[in-house]
């Protein structure tokens, strides 16, 4: 009689041994899942870089002005989605975790010297620092449907077609944009 109530106590604490040990073998994979949710979750949101939108005046200072003066004097606004950009032309700078639309500008060809004169200043940080490699530089109209988000090296060429037509520049436009309002 010993013997089968010592295997009924066995048999049964070895079933809540057997049980305690599911409840916790799942209680960690459901640990698990919410981490391993959390950590794509957080990955995703450190990848998105906000966008920076600095008028097109601030180009020829970015030449001479360190970054820190340039971040004070130039701030920008920032946002999370090029598709909330200002219809026009965007100079655009990106490298690592910078993110620059310079912009918006009326004209192509004006957006064409400034992509030319931001290409030079660009050219001359190159050659002073060597570590500076796989920038984007390029011209583009936005908000563009399909903006590219791969990296191109170096200085790409800048987009010949836009995606729709540019507004067609109005005195009133000119004014505004003298007076800074957009």
């Amino acid at each position: 009689m010993t013997s089968f109530m010592h295997n009924s106590l066995a048999c049964e604490s070895n079933a809540l041994w057997v049980l305690a040990r599911a409840i916790f073998t799942l209680r960690a994979f459901a640990r698990a899942r919410e981490l391993a949710l959390l950590f794509f979750v957080l990955s995703v949101l450190l990848q998105a870089r906000p966008i920076r939108v600095i008028d097109e005046a601030a180009i020829p200072f970015a030449g001479f002005l360190s970054k820190v003066d340039f971040d004070q004097r130039y701030h920008g606004d920032l946002l999370d989605d090029p598709s909330k950009l200002d219809t026009g032309w965007y100079v655009i700078y990106e490298h690592e975790s910078l993110n620059y639309y310079f912009g918006p500008i009326l004209l192509e060809s004006i957006g064409k010297d400034y992509l030319d004169q931001l290409t030079e200043i660009v050219e001359v940080a190159v050659m002073q620092r060597s570590s500076i490699q796989d920038y984007r530089l390029d011209l583009s109209y936005e908000p563009n449907a399909t903006s590219p988000e791969s990296k191109s090296t170096g200085p790409s060429t800048p987009n010949t077609l836009p995606p729709q037509a540019p507004p067609k520049p109005s005195f009133w436009s000119f004014v505004k944009k003298v007076f800074g309002y957009r």
